[in-house]
């Protein structure tokens, strides 16, 4: 939270936190100073106040798509990025957006598939400028149109949300509390970071949203080679993660996600199919995402064929499990998955 705004509510009661978090989410306000549910005299303390924890800086609109990405600028003079992604709805049916939301400046997982990774890590982001950027968004869609809503919300941009828990943590809280997005609309994916996966069984307030494993191997050389964060025994720790997850989580729409990046020559084999197949049969309730790669600003890979992902698909739905191919948006942008780098083309 803004230090400023921290010390003066450090002498109010605890609930003018919860009254300025409400009124956060209010469009048509733009300062505290509007805020009508706070005193006078704290509206005049806080009306110097920025209204929100980051600005913009450059937002580019897909020519492909109806995805945009918006570089936003920190306090402290970092910059992160987050991405809007709109689908495509029939007339009269309401706008709905998703939100892909970054957790760090950076990212220490140094994926080798990840422009992000390549950034190295700087700092995590505060839970209030993990709000901030769904604040921002909301505000950009009340210019577009009133039937305009965010409807789902993933932690897939920028960093490991899993290495700023709990950071993450209190702003699902604070969407949750004073959004109408629902708890299995909001995900998390993580690389597979074992201190908090197992935080998220232990711990009794972690929220109930969805989380979704950036798998991209299941063969152990190659998922090292990918993911230098792979610890040896997390194919094992994974398998009982999941009966644990599922026992906390039993609710049919609380499936385990399962992200895989399509790489050719690299994890698109039979050999790699056939060890996620045995891999994912022992999880639980999961569902496959199959990615095809996005190209980077050093590309060391290309993306499989057309065919194979569709082979894959086939073959993972006769196996019993939910397979779904993502649709890529924003690639003229840089705005697709592990794109995210800074880059704004301006």
């Amino acid at each position: 939270m803004n230090t400023e705004l921290q010390k003066i509510l450090d002498t109010q009661p605890k609930y003018r936190l919860k009254q300025i978090e409400h009124a956060w989410f209010d469009v048509s306000l733009k300062s505290y100073e509007e805020i009508t549910t706070l005193p006078k005299d704290l509206r005049e303390k806080l009306k110097e106040i920025p209204w929100m924890s980051l600005q913009l800086e450059v937002l580019q609109e897909s020519k492909e798509d109806s995805t945009k990405k918006a570089l936003l600028k920190l306090a402290d003079g970092e910059y992160i990025e987050t991405v809007l992604m709109g689908r495509e709805q029939e007339e009269d049916e309401e706008l709905r957006y998703t939100i892909c939301l970054s957790s760090q400046v950076g990212c220490a997982m140094q994926c080798a598939f990840c422009s992000t990774g390549k950034m190295g890590f700087k700092r995590n982001l505060t839970w209030q400028e993990i709000v901030d950027q769904v604040r921002y968004w909301q505000q950009y869609l009340s210019t577009i149109s009133k039937e305009a809503r965010v409807a789902n919300i993933v932690f897939m941009g920028q960093g490991e949300p899993l290495l700023n828990y709990d950071n993450v943590k209190k702003a699902i809280h604070i969407l949750l509390e004073n959004t109408d997005i629902g708890e299995t609309h909001i995900v998390l994916s993580t690389v597979g970071i074992i201190p908090g996966m197992t935080k998220i069984i232990e711990d009794t307030d972690f929220p109930p949203i969805r989380v979704a494993l950036s798998l991209h191997s299941a063969v152990l050389e190659t998922r090292q080679k990918l993911i230098p964060s792979h610890q040896e025994d997390f194919f094992q720790f994974f398998i009982d993660w999941g009966e644990l997850y599922h026992t906390k989580f039993p609710s049919k729409p609380h499936f385990i996600g399962i992200e895989y990046i399509m790489i050719q020559g690299i994890n698109d084999d039979e050999k790699h199919l056939k060890a996620l197949i045995k891999l994912i049969s022992k999880i639980g309730t999961v569902r496959v995402n199959l990615i095809p790669y996005n190209s980077t600003c050093d590309d060391i890979f290309t993306g499989s064929r057309v065919n194979t992902l569709d082979y894959w698909q086939e073959r993972l739905m006769d196996s019993g499990f939910i397979c779904t191919i993502r649709k890529s948006q924003g690639q003229d942008i840089a705005a697709a998955c592990g794109q995210l780098a800074l880059k704004t083309g301006k």
